[in-house]
């Protein structure tokens, strides 16, 4: 692929990181890296970024290792954009301090975002009112816990409305390569995902993957092993009964075992899962559309195009891979 030509800002875009106590490095991390391959693949200086921490000490991250930054709870600019990086033991390090800088700079225009659990201090500092945020699953049951008045989103990143929030991990890059698609294209921020060797890019709107256990709030060990049996037979579907068979239960147990936890019959629920594989399909291959149909087993690729649209308002050709032609 041809490098798309970009043409440099009057000013490069700042970012800082707010670094807390145990952050994710890997967030961290891979979040600077999809700015220092823009500049490096555009040969200008886009981005530009630096590390704080509250008093301005190298903070250790949740691996253990030891990372310099450049200033303590200092005022950025205006547009700035401020991101609290966080790991597990988040509560245990909000202070007034801090959450009293964060209100500050979002008063005065900042940019403030989050990554992995850092949207629970957000969260504690009142700028997730009426918002909508990603963080890392495990934390789920903390902010149901703590705000059940702030959704909380599935995807792995929320970037349709500030302030801006990635799951952790992996998600901090895929929220910057969103940023990075706004300002300059998505051929760009795909040149940028090629350079780091990223096999799949999740966009806004896919989710994060977490245990079942976790996504639906039980341990019921049926419904966990219809839900292995489904994702494990996406190409030969297997029928509620076999499922049922396997398991050594009635037919009529497993549906009301799946109404009571997800809402919905095994069938309907198995016909979702084939096509969220359907839709990684669209976001990662090259594969036709009839070939796609036919790797989730549905009957024609009209049948598949109709239950697409049906459950995401949208033909598989409104999709990513055809948006971007």
């Amino acid at each position: 692929m041809v490098q798309p030509k970009i043409t440099a800002p009057n000013e490069p875009e700042e970012f800082t990181f707010l670094l807390v106590n145990g952050f994710t490095h890997l967030a961290l991390s891979s979040s600077i890296e999809v700015l220092r391959v823009a500049n490096l693949l555009s040969n200008e200086e886009l981005y530009t970024w630096n590390l704080m921490t509250i008093d301005g000490s190298n903070q250790l991250s949740s691996n253990g290792l030891e990372t310099v930054v450049q200033s303590d709870l200092r005022s950025v600019k205006a547009g700035t954009s401020l991101y609290v990086v966080s790991g597990l033991a988040v509560e245990e390090n909000v202070t007034k301090k801090l959450i009293g800088f964060l209100r500050d700079q979002h008063r005065h225009g900042v940019h403030i975002g989050a990554l992995c659990s850092g949207a629970y201090i957000l969260a504690k500092a009142g700028l997730l009112k009426d918002n909508i945020c990603a963080v890392h699953w495990e934390f789920h049951p903390m902010f149901r816990e703590n705000y059940p008045d702030i959704e909380v989103s599935l995807d792995a990143f929320h970037a349709r409305s500030r302030p801006f929030t990635a799951s952790g991990g992996v998600a901090g890059a895929e929220l910057m390569l969103h940023i990075v698609s706004g300002k300059h294209g998505r051929d760009f921020a795909l040149e940028i995902a090629d350079q780091l060797v990223l096999p799949k890019v999740r966009y806004e709107g896919d989710v994060q993957r977490m245990p079942n256990h976790i996504r639906f709030g039980t341990r019921n060990h049926i419904l966990l092993q219809s839900l292995d049996y489904m994702s494990a037979n996406i190409e030969e579907p297997l029928s509620t009964r076999e499922i049922a068979d396997k398991l050594e239960v009635s037919v009529r147990q497993i549906e009301r075992i799946f109404r009571k936890y997800i809402g919905r019959s095994p069938g309907r629920h198995y016909k979702f899962l084939r096509l969220e594989h359907a839709k990684n399909l669209l976001a990662t291959t090259d594969l036709a559309i009839i070939q796609i149909a036919l790797a989730t087993r549905f009957t024609s690729p009209s049948h598949f195009s109709k239950t697409f649209r049906a459950e995401y308002g949208e033909t598989p050709y409104g999709s990513y891979r055809y948006k971007k032609r």
